[in-house]
């Protein structure tokens, strides 16, 4: 007996069980705490993956909602550019039917060459007719067109505006990661569920979105309303002739400023004509007669979009002017003949003169004589522009529109593979020992011991903290999209909506978003910043 019990204790066989259970037990919590790891890091690149992408197609359609904007623009300036030409063809034609063509009337009765003017009579009143005529159809044609690509400037804000607001439920999101949610996944109640709301937006990127733009009544306005977000209400005053006053600030700001654009593209021709002797729509003739009396005719000419008050004319409003017309002055003596000259005194000044509005619009021949009232315009469209200088550039980003997004997903609700939940202590665990060190009373979790689930993100303790997991479910992301405007090769250009040069790309938030932009812009921020920094801390 004595010796079986010495054999046993010198006995070394199985102690390799013992360490081999110990170790594998060390070694199956080392791999089940690196699969939970890796597996946390590519839930948080797939989230993190998620905010890039839809921060990035935000962007893209902030820039693509300016470009459609810059396009329009465009075309609505063409369109007044071609609509002053064509007043300007009416107005020459009118000069020359009303001098040419009445030399010729009478010159046409010269024996031998009174074909020939005949011809040139017949070939001046035609070519009236045909200008006035194509007038009169493309004038009313080309303002119906700028209405409706004003309507689908509205259009093109208020969808990227939608967009904006609802872009928790769109394809890029779900098809990046299906488990991500807009904001806080599990409740929206809190203070940190009013950061973004039941979409990814508290109005912060629709503001954002909207501070680019200048367009009068929206100029430097900070507000935002649901009611009309994009200013389509006031900007639709202008089309209404009883609001539509010069003396209003925003109407003036309408009308004078897509006025002088307008101007500032028209071709010589039409703004003031060209050196053509007799039939150019500019030309000056200086006639000396003996033996003292020097004349002088000018041909001036002049088209452009005039903006009047509401109490000219019986409240014509804005009108597309043109210009033709003639100043006959004397003098004396010729400059060759010595001594000294008189100023220029005027014989005789005819004005040759279109214009449309919409009140009609009129011929003008003789002095004030006016007729032919049908040349019909609605006046300056609504349009769309940028304000490069926003009060506090810096903190508005330039007129480069950005747009927040910030993403949770769901790490606790569910149990997670290889989390090891069970190495949390149960009820009345060390109470034995004498012991209460409880981090959180009310879970019993013990400090120090091995819990590798999503139950302790952010920290063990502090209300905060499990407010921040009960919001967030213990994982969230956050991108910032910046919608730019670059000219490549120069970057001091200011941004504009007439050139279609706006890009998108993501931006950092470190340096973009700085504390207390973010703070002053984003609802709820300082809650969400404490919350982040235990999670930072932690």
């Amino acid at each position: 007996m004595f010796s079986l019990l010495r054999r046993l204790r010198r006995d070394e066989r199985g102690q390799a069980l013992v360490i081999g259970a110990v170790a594998m037990l060390v070694l199956a919590v080392t791999v089940m705490a690196s699969v939970s790891i890796g597996h946390g890091v590519h839930q948080k690149i797939k989230l993190q993956d998620a905010a890039d992408a839809q921060a990035y197609s935000l962007a893209v359609k902030e820039a693509r909602a300016y470009n459609f904007l810059a396009y329009t623009n465009r075309a609505m300036v063409v369109h007044y550019s071609a609509m002053l030409t064509f007043m300007s063809y009416v107005s020459h034609a009118l000069y020359l039917d009303m001098t040419i063509g009445k030399i010729a009337g009478v010159a046409k009765y010269i024996p031998g060459i009174g074909a020939i003017f005949a011809a040139v009579q017949k070939v001046i009143k035609a070519w009236k007719q045909a200008v006035d005529g194509i007038a009169r159809l493309l004038i009313p044609i080309l303002s119906a067109l700028n209405v409706a690509l004003w309507l689908a400037q509205e259009a093109m804000m208020l969808g990227t505006l939608k967009d904006l607001l609802l872009a928790g439920g769109e394809s890029t999101l779900m098809g990046t990661d299906p488990k991500a949610r807009p904001g806080p996944s599990m409740s929206n109640g809190s203070a940190l569920g009013a950061i973004m709301g039941k979409y990814n937006v508290n109005h912060s990127n629709l503001k954002n979105f909207l501070h680019v733009i200048d367009d009068g009544p929206r100029g430097s306005d900070k507000s935002f309303s649901l009611a009309d977000p994009t200013g389509l209400a006031k900007r639709a005053r202008l089309m209404n002739q009883n609001d539509n006053k010069l003396s209003d600030p925003d109407m003036a700001k309408y009308r004078l400023l897509m006025g002088n654009l307008a101007n500032g593209v028209r071709r010589q021709w039409t703004a003031e004509g060209k050196e053509a002797l007799l039939i150019g729509r500019k030309w000056s003739l200086h006639i000396c007669v003996p033996p003292v009396i020097q004349f002088r005719i000018d041909k001036v000419a002049d088209s452009q979009i005039k903006s009047f008050s509401e109490e000219f004319e019986d409240n014509r409003r804005d009108q597309l002017y043109a210009s033709d017309d003639i100043k006959i002055e004397w003098r004396m003596p010729c400059p060759f003949i010595g001594g000294p000259n008189k100023g220029w005194e005027e014989i005789l000044k005819v004005n040759f003169r279109a214009a449309a509005d919409k009140q009609g619009g009129y011929h003008q021949t003789y002095d004030t004589t006016k007729r032919d009232d049908h040349h019909g315009w609605e006046g300056i469209t609504p349009f769309l522009m940028t304000d490069t200088s926003f009060v506090d550039p810096w903190h508005n980003h330039f007129s480069a529109a950005c747009n927040v997004t910030l993403l949770s997903k769901d790490m606790m609700s569910k149990p997670q593979p290889f989390h090891l939940d069970g190495m949390r202590t149960g009820e009345g665990f060390l109470k034995s020992a004498g012991t209460r060190r409880f981090d959180n009373e009310g879970e019993s979790i013990v400090g120090g011991l091995l819990d590798i689930t999503w139950n302790l993100t952010g920290g063990a303790e502090g209300e905060r903290v499990a407010e921040f997991r009960e919001e967030t479910g213990g994982m969230m992301s956050m991108a910032v999209g910046r919608a730019i405007y670059h000219r490549p090769g120069d970057w001091k250009e200011e941004p504009n909506f007439f050139n279609p040069l706006w890009t998108a790309r993501l931006a950092p938030i470190k340096t973009h978003w700085e504390q207390q932009a973010l703070s002053t812009f984003i609802d709820g921020w300082d809650v969400a910043e404490h919350g982040f920094s235990n999670a930072l801390n932690y």
